[in-house]
């Protein structure tokens, strides 16, 4: 082959690369903004993040405000969405309570903390506009597991278990009276959820009883003061309801979705939906996992075909799929047409270390031995509004673990698609999909310093979360340093991160004028 074919080979292959070339390569993910925090290193300190949407994000620091100084020292930072400062406050914690849980309102945070060993625990509220603090104290029941915290109006809900007994108490702010929901103590009994409808000032306790060899979910709807109005139980003799999130049409008519098992075990067998009228649900639609177009993409394709096939002959056998699947299911998002459920496929990894960066809401402050938790793959399913099943989606999540069970998928709408996104060790695996199908397949992104003359030498704690719009935020701890030679400067992070999927657009369309006529 002499030199001017070889150079004409060449020409063809460019050619032909440019024609198949996939989308992802117009697809980025952009670092817009970043702050740095540097870390003390003469005091423990812990870092939050709240996302507020488009008033911006808020940081939380906590930490000794100087060695041996017994109360510790609560910073709060707002920054607008362009990163910029808006005001800071600082509070000092009685060094005899101990944070418990945060909760993140529309227009406030709340934080509980508990005085061990007492009936007394403390409430903080932090207006987000501008700053400004106000605590309550009150007395609720001493030795509370809290699962739940939530604040509906300017009530407070502590949700858990007392005496190994499901328990919900109600705490006014105004005038600090505090009640238990009635109907909850029940042997056998575990609390699912605690759900808030502030537009109606409906409180929705779920709870999943073992009685009489059958497994019941059951609603119990209380109005604001507490008063229980109505119950609604969901029993089948074949399946049994793990988890359910309401999804309110009117007062009197909802779906319920959730996973469910075989048998009353926490084994996910697939996803339900029911339709709920008068306190009256209709027969539940099941979706067995073997149902759902891609489910099992996260396996290769060898495994995945044998599986298929091990399916198939069950059911050609008429013998019913059983499978092992934990499932952590995320808030239900609702469009204007759709409900969207996304759910994380996990199982428990053995580790014990301390989490330095806690994600913020609703989350437990509480260090305990737990184990650890490894995720495989992430669903995304849709259901219009008449409560029909009409698509699902996967995300393939390769080593990726977690001290705490919490949610490592994030998922954001943007124009016709869903940008899926996760953090692994200072890093962004991106996917984006149209429904059932992916437009952009798996992709990642480095984390990068402010400073280009500087470099990551280690990541911690890596988190993400929605923002608003395409942008997500990325946040953690990490050691920077001009070379891998010393010890470097440890930061929290909080990184701005758009993804243009106008890009995507223009690159079906490039595609699109290039294909022969």
């Amino acid at each position: 082959m002499n030199s001017s074919t070889v150079r004409w080979f060449g020409i063809c292959v460019a050619v032909v690369l440019s024609l198949i070339l996939p989308v992802t390569t117009f697809a980025q993910l952009q670092q817009s903004d970043r702050l740095e925090i540097p870390a003390s290193s003469s005091s423990t300190e812990q870092f939050e993040v709240f996302s507020l949407g488009e008033q911006g994000l808020l940081s939380v620091v906590r930490g000794d405000e100087y060695y041996g100084n017994r109360n510790e020292q609560w910073q709060f930072v707002k920054y607008d969405t362009t990163m910029k400062v808006v005001w800071r406050a600082t509070y000092k914690l009685d060094f005899r309570y101990i944070p418990v849980m945060a909760y993140k309102g529309a227009e406030s945070g709340f934080w509980l903390f508990a005085e061990p060993d007492t009936d007394r625990f403390l409430f903080m509220q932090l207006n987000f506009s501008d700053g400004s603090i106000d605590t309550y104290k009150g007395n609720l029941l001493a030795g509370v597991d809290v699962q739940h915290f939530k604040v509906i109006g300017s009530k407070a809900l502590v949700s858990g278990y007392y005496r190994s007994r499901p328990i919900v108490i109600v705490h006014s702010f105004f005038d600090h009276t505090t009640r238990v929901l009635p109907g909850l103590f029940e042997k056998n009994t575990e609390l699912n959820n605690v759900d808030i409808n502030e537009i109606d000032g409906y409180i929705n306790v779920i709870t999943y009883a073992y009685r009489k060899k059958n497994c019941v979910f059951e609603i119990k709807t209380y109005n604001y003061d507490g008063k229980l109005l109505k119950r609604t139980s969901l029993s089948d003799p074949r399946y049994s309801m793990i988890s359910g999130q309401i999804v309110p049409l009117n007062p009197d008519d909802s779906y319920l979705i959730g996973n469910y098992s075989v048998g009353c075990t926490q084994y996910s067998q697939g996803l339900y939906i029911t339709h709920i009228e008068e306190d009256v649900p209709r027969e539940p639609q099941f979706i067995e996992f073997s149902e759902l177009q891609n489910f099992f993409n996260y396996m290769k394709p060898r495994r995945k075909a044998k599986m298929l096939e091990r399916i198939g002959k069950r059911k050609s056998l008429g013998k019913e799929n059983k499978f092992r699947y934990r499932l952590l299911v995320h808030e239900l998002i609702q469009t204007e047409n759709e409900i969207v459920l996304v759910a994380e496929v996990y199982y428990p990894n053995q580790r014990s270390s301390n989490p330095v960066i806690a994600g913020g809401i609703s989350r437990p402050y509480i260090s305990r031995t737990l184990e650890g938790y490894r995720y495989t793959h992430a669903i995304v399913c849709g259901f219009d509004r008449n409560g029909k099943f009409i698509w699902d989606n996967c995300i393939t999540i390769k080593d990726l673990t977690s001290f705490d069970l919490q949610e490592m998928v994030q998922i954001t709408p943007v124009d016709d698609y869903f940008v899926l996104a996760y953090p692994q060790d200072g890093e962004v695996h991106t996917e984006v999909i149209r429904r059932n199908e992916v437009v952009v397949e798996s992709e990642k992104f480095k984390i990068s310093p402010k400073s280009e003359k500087e470099k990551v030498l280690n990541n911690e704690d890596s988190y993400l979360s929605p923002w608003y719009g395409q942008y997500f935020l990325a946040y953690g701890m990490q050691r920077l340093g001009t070379s891998a030679i010393g010890q470097g400067r440890e930061v929290f992070y909080i990184d701005k991160l758009t993804y243009r999927t106008q890009d995507i657009s223009k690159a079906a369309d490039k595609e699109e004028a290039s294909r022969p006529r």
